[in-house]
């Protein structure tokens, strides 16, 4: 029921993602609350022991000021009433115990506990913690008004305030309780308002974009969509509406122009005018068809470049299109990336692939005009042109050539350059006709670009970059069975980092995590394009590796371990290692992908259980049995 929900929600979906952030930051807040703990308790207690102190300095300055009727008990006693209080002892300047809230002898403080103290600054205490309690030492400073009665030194003596840990933590105990019902109550006031706001500000005009578009595709031309918003969604309803009225124009036109072809028809009696008259149909005819034509084509364009939200696919949809359907004999889309101009689709050259990559300036060539300008260019002969660099000498020098900017909200995001091969058979029509496609274009770009964004934040790694272990099943499932399929080698390489417990312990998390990320990027260099490499788990690491023997899979390893040793040498010692387990299919047969994965998993383990810094092969069974 969820499974069917979530493929047909777009609600469910925006609400999923935002939830899921607030419950990692949520996990982050719990962490920082847990790692802290003691630290804000014993900070709150400080401070309740330091008000304390501050009150009973406070009764002695009342007693030494007026006359001695308030006892050293009742004060005790008046401190006592506080609920974070143990117990209270009074010492004299010798440290030896003179008054305290509870019965029995006390222990006297012992010689460093007393030289501790007289070290101590001006206002200041000492804190002591046990297994049970927390004690908090402070010197009774000798007042002026106390001077009858205590002349040595510049203490009467020394008060010491204990708290046992289990009260000294209830108080952030309670408050952590409430802030986690409060944030649970927002988390799910936050859920339910994103479920309401994403079906009104998004699901439902969808729905009622659909609707019409289902009325245009039974000829029902005549709706509209009450366009309200400025944002893509208004813009596309917008692009739709100005479409729906050319269609209806241009039907009507028809219909007006077969009335007057009857009456023409009817009205020519001679020969000469008929030929004249059927010269002027004929004409009128061609561009009717044309505008037909040129009509079609934009709707049919439009609804074809919706069907994929894949960036690939939709740029590779579009190039084909434009050459195929519109009848271009060259297409390429190029994006603006910071100062730069960068070929990423091309359809119709000789060699589509070569020009993939190819970078220009903006100021460089016709398209770096373009961007930097945002009007379009048209060249009616390249060859006269010195701007035209022929896509820096991949294609020919002769013919036409059109550049059209390819602008969201009014910022220019790349260009669509079309050619042909005959010098002026591109017009100032060409330059309408493309120009009303660019704006779908860049908006079915842009939806393309935020989808593919949402999508590698929900398959990658935050500290490493590398795929995260959901993704790995889509990937190991599909190299399994096209292994199976063409009887193809696949190999796997289980990693794991080396006593990296101790190396956390011994340079602290940060470091940890500067590791794995280091690690990450060694992996990264030191394999094929085609390879995936994925982070298992904590210090876990998997590479795919399609195509490959075991031989292969092994010189990975070797290479990797190498690699990984020396970048964290120090003084000639290898201060992080790991450890690899290799396995390759169908060297090894394996009945299904989860034994598959295992015997991976096996021969790291027999890579630990022979000194470690190794790469141990699967070599069956009998490894199985000795890891057991």
């Amino acid at each position: 029921m969820l499974n069917k929900l979530f493929r047909r929600s777009l609600a469910f979906k925006l609400t999923a993602i935002m939830t899921l952030v607030v419950v990692f930051t949520l996990g982050i807040a719990i962490g920082i609350y847990i790692y802290f703990e003691k630290d804000f308790a014993r900070t709150s207690e400080q401070y309740q022991f330091s008000f304390i102190n501050r009150e009973f300095e406070e009764l002695i300055s009342y007693t030494s000021g007026k006359d001695h009727s308030i006892q050293p008990g009742h004060i005790i006693e008046k401190l006592g009433e506080n609920a974070s209080i143990n117990f209270i002892t009074i010492y004299d300047t010798n440290g030896k115990p003179v008054l305290s809230s509870v019965s029995g002898p006390q222990k006297s403080l012992s010689p460093d506990r007393l030289k501790q103290l007289e070290e101590l600054s001006n206002n200041s205490s000492l804190t002591v913690s046990s297994k049970k309690t927390l004690d908090y030492i402070a010197p009774i400073k000798l007042r002026v008004s106390c001077q009858r009665c205590h002349t040595n030194g510049t203490t009467m003596g020394f008060i010491k305030i204990s708290a046992s840990h289990s009260a000294i933590y209830f108080h952030t105990y309670d408050m952590a309780k409430k802030f986690g019902f409060i944030f649970l109550s927002s988390l799910i006031i936050f859920a339910l308002i994103s479920v309401f706001a994403s079906e009104f500000m998004v699901i439902k005009p969808l729905k009622d974009f659909v609707a019409l578009i289902h009325k245009a595709e039974l000829n029902n031309f005549l709706p509209r969509t009450i366009q309200t918003r400025e944002d893509e969604i208004g813009e596309i309803e917008d692009n739709f509406n100005q479409m729906l009225s050319r269609i209806t124009n241009l039907m009507a036109t028809s219909v007006e122009r077969e009335r007057e072809l009857v009456f023409v028809k009817e009205e020519l009696k001679y020969k000469e005018l008929l030929e004249k008259r059927s010269e002027q149909i004929e004409r009128v005819n061609n561009e009717l068809e044309g505008s037909v034509k040129e009509l079609s084509m934009l709707y049919n364009f439009g609804q074809y470049i919706i069907s994929t939200v894949d960036m690939n696919e939709l740029l590779r949809i579009i190039t084909t299109a434009i050459v195929d359907t519109l009848n271009y004999k060259e297409c390429a889309i190029l994006f603006k990336e910071d100062n730069l101009l960068r070929i990423v689709s091309a359809w119709g050259f000789e060699d589509n692939t070569r020009l993939i990559g190819i970078e220009f300036g903006l100021e460089e060539g016709i398209s770096g005009a373009v961007a930097s300008t945002g009007k379009p260019l048209l060249i009616n002969d390249t060859s006269k042109e010195s701007r035209y660099l022929h896509y820096k000498g991949q294609t020919r020098k002769e013919g036409s050539f059109l550049s059209i900017p390819l602008k969201y909200k009014n910022t220019v995001i790349g260009v669509l350059n079309v050619s042909n091969d005959m010098p002026g058979s591109l017009t100032k029509k060409d330059i309408d006709f493309l120009t009303a496609i660019s704006a779908q274009i860049a908006v079915v770009i842009e939806n393309a670009r935020l989808y593919e964004q949402t999508k590698e934040l929900s398959i990658t790694d935050d500290l490493t970059g590398l795929f995260n272990r959901r993704h790995m099943r889509v990937i190991l499932d599909k190299e399994w069975e096209r292994s199976n399929r063409y009887h193809q080698p696949l190999s796997l390489l289980m990693i794991d980092l080396d006593l990296f417990k101790a190396y956390n312990d011994r340079f602290g998390h940060l470091k940890g995590d500067e590791a794995l990320a280091i690690v990450s990027q060694i992996i990264k260099m030191n394999i094929r394009g085609i390879d995936v490499p994925i982070r298992y788990g904590g210090e876990e690491f998997l590479i795919i590796l399609p195509d490959t023997p075991a031989a292969g899979a092994l010189a990975t390893a070797e290479k990797l371990r190498k690699a990984i040793a020396d970048a964290f040498t120090e003084n000639n010692t290898p201060m992080l290692t790991i450890s690899l387990g290799a396995v390759s299919y169908p060297e090894q047969m394996f009945e299904t992908i989860h034994e598959f994965l295992y015997a991976s998993d096996v021969a790291l383990y027999e890579a630990k259980r022979r000194g470690r810094n190794i790469t141990v092969k699967y070599d069956g069974k009998s490894m199985q049995e000795n890891n057991t």
